[in-house]
């Protein structure tokens, strides 16, 4: 069984290095703009058994279940984005037998159902462990797929792509890297949100770009 983990912060914490560039409602409805069309391309690409995302805000878990994918809530003892993602891939596999995950961020708002197929597939079908592997522009990861959901610890941050890797190497697992454009990209600071006037976006995203471009013009 296949399935899709998606992390989503606090939308009150939602991304913070945006705040001397837009309101916090404005980043709030940001984040869950690209959550919508993340979501919405899992559905899409048809590979996945579970779309699920895990997070501790009562407004996203609600939003997930209206995009019709899984709401986990996270545990109150949980303390950050790894130990976040150790609970949830640890819940699929052993609650729901899911045997293959993709850890996917939040904030990849031009991802494309097959970019995501892509990834899922770079597991191949011959059931031997590895790991799969999409940099960000700055060396984060911005999609981990991973056969046993298990396979390897938790290293989401700074550098984490090298981290993810080195982990895969030193577990004596095989890792592929792909390079995938589209699913590289993410909206982490006032560049990143300029750039989305000339990007091809999911739908949500697109809406909250023009309104808010917009509400700039006429402001």
């Amino acid at each position: 069984m296949r399935a899709v983990l998606i992390p989503v912060k606090e939308l009150s914490q939602a991304k913070l290095r945006l705040a001397d560039d837009l309101t916090p409602q404005e980043r709030q409805e940001l984040a869950l703009a690209m959550l919508t069309d993340v979501l919405d391309a899992c559905v899409a690409s048809g590979c996945f058994d579970i779309v699920a995302a895990i997070s501790n805000d009562s407004e996203v878990l609600w939003h997930v279940r209206e995009r019709g994918a899984r709401a986990m809530a996270e545990p109150a003892t949980v303390r950050g984005l790894n130990q976040s993602l150790t609970f949830g891939l640890r819940y699929l596999a052993r609650r729901l037998a899911v045997d293959e995950l993709l850890i996917l961020p939040a904030d990849v708002p031009l991802v494309r159902p097959e970019d995501l197929r892509a990834v899922a597939e770079a597991l191949g079908t011959d059931g031997i462990a590895r790991v799969a592997i999409v940099r960000s522009q700055d060396g984060g990861t911005n999609a981990l797929a991973l056969r046993p959901p298990d396979a390897i610890p938790m290293r989401f941050g700074p550098g984490s792509a090298d981290a993810h890797l080195a982990e895969a190497s030193a577990a004596g697992i095989e890792a592929v890297e792909l390079a995938v454009e589209r699913l590289a990209f993410d909206v982490d600071v006032a560049t990143d949100v300029d750039a989305l006037a000339s990007l091809t976006l999911g739908a949500a995203t697109a809406r909250w770009r023009d309104a808010w471009a917009a509400e700039k013009r006429a402001g």
